[in-house]
């Protein structure tokens, strides 16, 4: 029985789940930015910097890959600890309705900047008119935006139930002991599995034209975006079997985390030369393999840091974890608008990037702490927190 099967709670995963949902607005604050625009997304043509390209790439390979195997970890955990129904309405109140919620109420407000920043190309300067024309097409359909991880991990939830209740049928049993068993006596093999994690991610990458996986907003997401992230769920209901897993991230964590920022000079230099630089050519099929190197390490090497300098509870990162889904959940409209008004503006792009990260951070976390975090809305998000007492 693993320590968290115990009652012993991973506090290190709790900071590690705030610090991938924070990140995420690091990562979009750095876009408009980049040397290279990105389409849809406004550009600051006279404030950029090839800096926030490297950290663009260098976060985007990891960040959701490591979001969705602590995804899969306590999804598996769960689902085993408070039994499918049970489980289900749990993630319909912390997942569905939220979603839900947030198509409703977030999503204008995070379209709407992106909208009125593409009309404006149409109308100029006509304000009013730009604003009517950017508020119709808010009724239409627009995608899902940043919203796209929640409608992914209702998805594999329906597909996690399935397969938990196809395991239960008695003809069945047999495959999941099976599965079971090789699950935990892996003991010791943790270095095969990171290569059987290496040659996974490569194959599914290997399916994309596209160097990484693009962000799929639609409601029919692309096959290789839904097996990509569904892959690493599937890595995190297997450490769940065996914990001992997170031994070894532990103790290799500063090797993995070296090994990762190695090869991504390496494999940014590539993406940003769109694999063909004039000097030399790399097949990109070896390309790709480095680069799966890399998001598994920086995975493995940021968990086990996480693992390892978070392990004791800690008040401030157990608060930021309640926090961070309703920061992420706000924050992109909040970005964009911040970055269009400091477009007006010929000053340093790494003033303007701290700027719009710090004022985002300051409005998510005071909306969090006086408008969501004892109410009912944060209830649905964390559960239910009371107001210390004082005296």
């Amino acid at each position: 029985m693993s320590n968290l099967q115990a009652g012993q709670r991973y506090h290190g995963i709790d900071a590690l789940r705030a610090f991938a949902m924070i990140l995420g607005i690091f990562l979009h604050a750095t876009i408009v930015y980049k040397e290279k625009p990105l389409p849809v997304w406004p550009h600051d043509a006279y404030s950029n910097s090839g800096v926030f390209d490297y950290l663009y790439f260098f976060i985007h390979t990891f960040r959701m890959p490591l979001f969705f195997l602590v995804a899969g970890f306590f999804c598996r955990f769960l689902i085993y600890k408070v039994g499918v129904p049970e489980f289900i309405r749990r993630r319909w109140q912390r997942i569905g309705i939220p979603f839900l919620g947030s198509l409703i109420f977030i999503l204008p407000l995070t379209v709407f900047p992106f909208l009125y920043h593409q009309n404006s190309a149409v109308y100029g300067a006509d304000r009013l008119m730009n604003f009517k024309a950017s508020f119709k097409q808010l009724f239409r359909w627009n995608g899902i935006a940043h919203l796209w991880f929640l409608y992914y991990l209702l998805l594999y939830y329906i597909v996690a139930v399935l397969y938990v209740r196809a395991m239960a049928i008695p003809a069945l049993r047999p495959v999941a002991s099976l599965i079971n068993k090789a699950g935990d006596k892996w003991k010791g093999h943790a270095f095969f599995l990171t290569l059987t994690s290496i040659a996974g991610t490569w194959f599914i990458l290997s399916l994309s034209d596209e160097l990484l996986v693009p962000v799929d907003t639609g409601l029919v997401p692309g096959f290789s975006n839904l097996l990509f992230y569904g892959f690493f769920m599937w890595l995190g209901w297997i450490i769940n079997i065996r914990p001992a897993f997170f031994d070894f991230m532990v103790k290799y964590a500063g090797w993995l985390l070296v090994a990762g920022l190695l090869i991504s000079g390496f494999t940014f230099y590539q993406d940003f030369h769109d694999c063909n630089p004039p000097a030399y050519r790399i097949p990109v099929g070896m390309i790709k393999l480095l680069l799966s190197g890399q998001i598994i390490f920086l995975v493995f090497g940021i968990t086990g840091i996480f693992l390892h300098y978070f392990r004791d509870e800690s008040h401030l990162w157990r608060y930021l974890s309640d926090a961070a889904y309703w920061m992420y959940l706000v924050h992109m409209g909040v970005v964009v608008v911040l970055q269009l008004v400091l477009l007006q503006f010929n000053i340093y792009s790494g003033v303007k990037f701290m700027t719009v990260f710090s004022v985002t951070l300051a409005f998510t976390i005071l909306t969090y702490q006086f408008l969501v975090r004892y109410t009912r809305i944060g209830a649905y998000l964390h559960g239910v927190r009371h107001r210390r007492k004082r005296g």
